[in-house]
């Protein structure tokens, strides 16, 4: 079909979708540009105001995936190798070179933004420009798009659960996490908020019992863990503690079950199959699980 504003256009499942070059950093892209669903007014618009404030969201995309870069530098440093100059001490705004545009996409609703390819995810990295600020999120997120308000979380965004990023100062180190909420029918229920107001209110707690309880199971069941992991010396059973055990963990996510079930979701040193451990925590209490067994 021939739109009056997109122009020829094929149908494919349940979008119109289209070749186009469009130049960006002075670098010229062959993208397709993805509309949802049957083509509106609402995304004609879009389509206009991109093309006409394309430079600012060029600006501010890189702006915001220099500040994104630089929180999940620790990720990213286990995935790819990094050149040398995007080593997080000298890397500076101008990232173009690190990401590759792909799709810009049209949402039924109104929002719409780009997919890029990255070296440090397969699924590949988004940017909703339809806000007042560019956000960086999944290609599921944008194509997928809902936000909420909630009254106890606060602004959350559906991605299979309800989940927001925070940075939080965990064991000396700043981290970016996510905080989630499993959907459950309409959204996020009483019991997810009353367990984040429970969490919130006994925090310093369950960091403070996460060691023991982590050295504990650690040391239970250090025979199995030396038999896949090449254990270092300093995390030799006679030289772990609860000063350095904390050494082993990356803190991923803060995760509330319908149930009343909350952990935090993490990687460890020695889980070669990435299941990794969660810390179940209620009533002030703490015990460590495998993930697989939580979730």
């Amino acid at each position: 079909m021939k739109d009056v504003v997109f122009g020829e256009m094929r149908k494919k499942g349940l979008s119109y979708k289209k070749k186009e070059t469009f130049e960006i950093y002075e670098y010229d892209f062959d993208v397709e540009v993805e509309v949802e669903c049957e083509i509106s007014d609402i995304q004609r618009n879009a389509y206009v105001g991109y093309k006409e404030k394309h430079l600012s969201y060029e600006t501010e995309i890189l702006r915001s995936i220099y500040n994104y870069y630089i929180d999940i530098y620790d990720v990213v440093e286990k995935i790819m190798p990094i050149p040398e100059e995007y080593h997080k001490d000298n890397v500076k705004e101008d990232m173009c070179d690190l990401f590759d545009f792909a799709v810009l996409f049209f949402g039924k609703n109104g929002h719409f933004g780009w997919i890029c390819t990255c070296g440090w995810d397969d699924d590949g990295i988004a940017f909703l420009l339809s806000e007042e600020k560019v956000r960086i999120l999944t290609p599921n997120q944008l194509r997928n798009y809902r936000k909420i308000d909630d009254p106890v979380f606060g602004e959350m965004i559906y991605n299979e659960v309800w989940e927001r990023s925070e940075k939080k100062l965990l064991y000396g180190k700043e981290k970016l996490v996510t905080i989630a909420a499993c959907d459950y029918a309409d959204g996020i229920t009483d019991v997810h908020r009353a367990c984040y107001k429970e969490y919130q209110a006994n925090e310093a707690k369950y960091l403070e019992e996460i060691p023991r309880v982590l050295l504990e199971y650690y040391l239970a069941n250090f025979d199995e863990i030396k038999e896949y992991w090449r254990v270092p010396r300093a995390y030799a059973k006679k030289n772990i503690a609860q000063e350095n055990i904390m050494e082993l963990i990356d803190f991923d996510c803060l995760y509330f079950m319908y149930d009343g079930t909350f952990a935090w979701l993490c990687e460890c040193a020695w889980d070669e199959e990435d299941a990794g451990v969660a810390f179940v925590m209620g009533d002030g209490k703490v015990r460590v699980e495998l993930q697989t067994d939580v979730l």
